[in-house]
């Protein structure tokens, strides 16, 4: 029996998210809602239309979406692609000379790759049957269940930490982090190493209060003694522009937010770093 899954990117020769030279493979469909989200594109399971408006020769192909693949120009073009796992691990297996010299592998991202858990286990025990490395990008909401099969076959968590407090984490990503917060527990436990990445955004999440709670949790997480590092990453505004393109299915609403100030992030790399714990911006 075939596994599908619908990706919306595949990234060749990527340098961050992991070790070595990687491939970055984008599934569609997150469970989360950022506000912030730097990849619209990826939370809508499903094909999306997308519209570059700098590409339009003014055809009028935009009124009759069905004519998205005809466009002259490419201005409108669908996001996601349903594939079989064969095939990913055909394009996969491509790259496997660089991953080896360099050593890197793939790593799974999105969107949400544990929304689509039989694709991704697939997926990445065939990356282990091959030697393949293979790192998890994820904001960890899935059931336990899922995580825990998960982990045998996966060499590195790449886990988000974005919001301590329940009530401002529901208000801005549009679920609770109970769950997170216990997955988190779980993989700081699994024995597989893991970065914990923090979208650092002014006036959600950089006041001192809200630093401080982060620090504990944390601490108590580099006590399980595999929390590879921490990276620090100042928002940007990439994904408004991404969000305005997207002209069918779900689209998920953005609002403004700023870069934090260069005192919160020093005070955040200073109290995680007289910690011992390794602590850069971006990564």
């Amino acid at each position: 029996m075939s596994v599908q899954g619908c990706i919306f990117d595949i990234k060749r020769y990527a340098i961050h998210d992991g070790p070595g030279i990687r491939m970055s493979l984008f599934f569609k469909g997150c469970p989360l809602s950022c506000r912030w989200c730097h990849n619209p594109e990826g939370i809508d399971p499903r094909p999306q239309l997308i519209f570059n408006k700098s590409r339009c020769l003014g055809c009028n192909a935009c009124e009759d979406q069905t004519l998205a693949d005809n466009c002259p120009a490419g201005a409108l073009e669908f996001c996601g692609k349903y594939m079989e796992a064969g095939q990913v691990m055909g394009i996969i297996l491509r790259e496997k000379l660089f991953f080896d010299r360099s050593g890197g592998g793939v790593t799974f991202t999105g969107g949400e790759p544990l929304s689509q858990p039989a694709f991704l286990l697939h997926l990445l025990k065939k990356c282990k049957e091959n030697g393949i490395h293979t790192a998890v990008d994820t904001s960890l909401y899935a059931s336990r269940k899922v995580v825990s099969r998960m982990i045998p076959y996966t060499g590195l968590f790449l886990a988000d930490l974005k919001i301590m407090d329940p009530l401002q984490h529901k208000k801005f990503t549009g679920v609770d982090n109970d769950l997170i917060q216990d997955n988190l527990r779980t993989i700081a436990c699994s024995g597989v190493p893991f970065f914990l990445r923090i979208p650092f955004i002014h006036g959600i999440n950089d006041k001192g209060s809200c630093i401080n709670e982060m620090v504990r949790f944390i601490l108590e997480l580099h006590e399980s003694g595999n929390l590879s590092g921490v990276h620090v990453l100042p928002y940007h505004n990439f994904g408004t522009d991404k969000q305005k393109r997207i002209i069918s299915g779900k689209v998920p609403a953005q609002q403004s937010f700023s870069a934090p100030t260069k005192e919160s992030i020093n005070s955040l790399l200073v109290k995680l770093q007289v910690l011992g714990i390794d602590t850069v911006i971006g990564g």
